[in-house]
């Protein structure tokens, strides 16, 4: 069949157009460190980028999430562990003031120390983070939890909301503890640390301290140590799952890697082949032709 100029032309210059195609293709890859900038270059990979990004933003949330929860529980943590040192304290002015050798300044002197304890472990169980939220007050956290009316009468304004985030598909965890579960549940007395506290103060004044204060003291103890012990194991929690979506988000940044970012390597070799090619078309069109039609483009 015989081929005309006409054609030898068009198949030449079609060579050249598409070398320039590939060039420019190439060119942008490498400028812009990925293997297609729109959806319509490659639908399919597109819509597997956008679930990866989905599912990496969905797993950031998380992780925000979890930022959130440890510092909150940090400040959670911080207060009860200064409730504990109040207790403890408490504790120790209680056996010092249960002896019988105590005259009655010995036990007033006790006794005023014991209700600078008070006003400090109440000023704890107002803590506030640094957004100024109440951390024990439950969903009321713009309301002042712990009141004293100055008689005895301890008055809780808080709920026995606990807040919970999510920090994985599947798992929740606890932002803190109420007001209640911390200062007004002991176990084993039915009192709360302020009524217990109180009442060793006023016997204490009284010059009747009683044995079984040691008793009371030790449950709001033994509660408080608990609530530690359940901080503890909340950010034991999250800084595993941390761990886990870590991981995770950077298996999906490899895997959008692998179908996204160019392969400057082999993208770099391949620009060089066709630029070498395209140059071999361009001279092989001016011979066919036996014009010099480059010299005017």
């Amino acid at each position: 069949m015989r081929i005309s100029s006409f054609q030898i032309y068009n198949r030449a210059l079609d060579g050249i157009l598409d070398q320039q195609s590939g060039i420019d293709r190439l060119q942008r890859q490498l400028s812009s460190g990925k293997r297609f900038s729109l959806p319509s270059e490659a639908p399919v990979e597109a819509a597997q980028v956008l679930s990866l990004q989905e599912r990496a933003a969905r797993v950031e949330k998380y992780q925000n999430n979890i930022v959130q929860a440890r510092n909150r529980l940090g400040l959670e943590e911080s207060a009860v562990s200064a409730a504990v040192d109040v207790m403890q304290r408490v504790r120790e002015l209680a056996v010092q003031g249960l002896n019988d050798t105590n005259s009655k300044a010995d036990r007033e002197a006790i006794a005023a120390e014991l209700r600078l304890k008070l006003d400090e472990l109440l000023e704890i169980a107002n803590t506030r983070d640094p957004n100024g939220e109440y951390l024990f007050a439950g969903a009321q956290s713009r309301t002042r939890p712990f009141s004293h009316n100055g008689t005895g009468t301890f008055t809780y304004a808080g709920d026995q909301t606990v807040r919970e985030v999510k920090i994985s598909d599947t798992r929740k965890v606890a932002m803190g503890h109420s007001g209640t579960e911390v200062f007004l549940a002991a176990p084993g007395s039915g009192k709360s640390a302020f009524s217990v506290l109180y009442t060793l103060i006023t016997d204490m004044e009284a010059g009747n301290p009683q044995g079984s204060s040691l008793d009371d003291i030790d449950a709001v103890l033994d509660n408080l140590l608990g609530v530690q012990a359940e901080i503890g194991a909340r950010l034991q929690v999250i800084d595993a799952q941390e761990s886990i979506n870590e991981d995770y988000l950077l298996g999906v940044e490899i895997a959008r890697s692998r179908i996204q970012d160019t392969d400057f390597a082999s993208a770099s070799i391949e620009f060089q082949r066709r630029l070498t090619a395209l140059q071999a078309a361009q001279q092989a069109f001016v011979k066919v032709n036996g014009l010099s039609l480059f010299n005017y483009l």
